[in-house]
């Protein structure tokens, strides 16, 4: 996987505040009105460590929202240090002809679309300023020039557990290249907190939130799409600035022995431990005679997850797959 110098551009050019937000918080970076000096500090404090990196990102705000005579600059700051390849996120809804024409021209390695959700009525419900149809229509527009990724969350304002996961499941098909999962955080700083006090937002369980994100990852990593991050960073996540909340420190390792959990459950012979060894817990007759498990197998098991759970999402989120996420939840608390 390539190493990626990171550069985060906080609410640049968001133009509205979606309700759950809180980019400052999330980066650690505190916004700029200046984005190439803000972008020139901390590519100068990356290089700084000595490390070697292939590529450069811009991260936060609305990348292609931003003024054309500052993304230039932002693209010739990045090729004065030394980058040729350069990737950003941005909204779906800034995907047009002229932005597609800049990612081709510039040879963009990858355009990250901040999508979140495909229910227009959860979209409409969080500020997201577009439908359901404009963001995979985006999503198409950029694969048929460069490469694609996908952020989904799960936990929004108004959408169920099954939602995000067939949200997933669409945009797996689609043949893009990586994927984030976020849980659904309350910041304090955000319209979000001010709902969850007056009790109209209810906090996602982490148990619902394994649940959503296995199924989720399930689909991605079965049509091979790189889940590259499930759940914020831990010096994020750890910020004072979170009141509420489904968050671990090791969620993704929680997700992911989610769905061996499954695969052993339904006969699975492999030796898997996973967090807090639950897997052994679990399964351990004939666990030593099983054989370990490789990251290239991940693909295959996720297909027969897939395949003997997730025909349908919402039966998915109240048979057996429960109650290993209850379990797993369980064995967070087992510090």
């Amino acid at each position: 996987m390539a190493k990626i110098l990171p550069v985060f551009l906080p609410f640049a050019s968001c133009g509205n505040k979606c309700i759950f937000c809180d980019q400052q918080a999330i980066s650690g970076v505190k916004a700029e009105n200046n984005l190439i000096i803000l972008a020139e500090n901390q590519i100068k404090t990356w290089l700084s460590y000595g490390t070697s990196y292939d590529e450069i990102a811009f991260y936060g705000g609305n990348f292609a929202a931003i003024k054309s005579f500052e993304r230039q600059r932002l693209y010739r700051l990045a090729y004065d240090n030394g980058f040729s390849k350069i990737r950003f996120s941005t909204r779906p809804d800034t995907i047009n002809n002229e932005t597609l024409a800049e990612i081709k021209d510039y040879n963009i390695s990858l355009v990250e679309l901040g999508i979140q959700s495909l229910d227009d009525k959860v979209l409409k419900a969080n500020s997201r300023p577009y439908t359901n149809i404009q963001a995979e229509k985006a999503v198409d527009d950029i694969l048929n020039i460069t490469e694609c990724g996908v952020q989904l969350m799960a936990g929004m304002y108004k959408q169920s557990l099954y939602s995000c996961i067939d949200d997933a499941a669409l945009l797996a098909k689609k043949n893009i290249k990586t994927a984030r999962i976020y849980p659904t955080q309350v910041f304090k700083d955000t319209a979000l907190y001010g709902m969850y006090l007056s009790g109209e937002y209810k906090a996602a369980d982490l148990a619902d939130m394994i649940l959503a994100a296995g199924g989720m990852y399930a689909h991605f990593t079965a049509e091979n799409v790189q889940v590259i991050r499930m759940g914020l960073p831990v010096n994020a996540a750890e910020n004072s600035q979170i009141a509420a909340g489904a968050y671990h420190k090791s969620f993704g390792d929680i997700v992911k022995t989610f769905i061996m959990l499954l695969y052993m459950d339904m006969g699975g012979h492999v030796r898997y431990s996973g967090f807090k060894k639950t897997g052994r817990k679990l399964f351990s007759r004939n666990y030593e005679l099983y054989s370990d498990i490789k990251e290239s197998d991940f693909k295959d098991i996720c297909i027969e997850v897939r395949r003997n759970y997730l025909e349908n999402s919402k039966r998915f989120i109240k048979g057996q797959a429960a109650s290993f996420a209850c379990k797993l939840k369980s064995e967070t608390n087992n510090r």
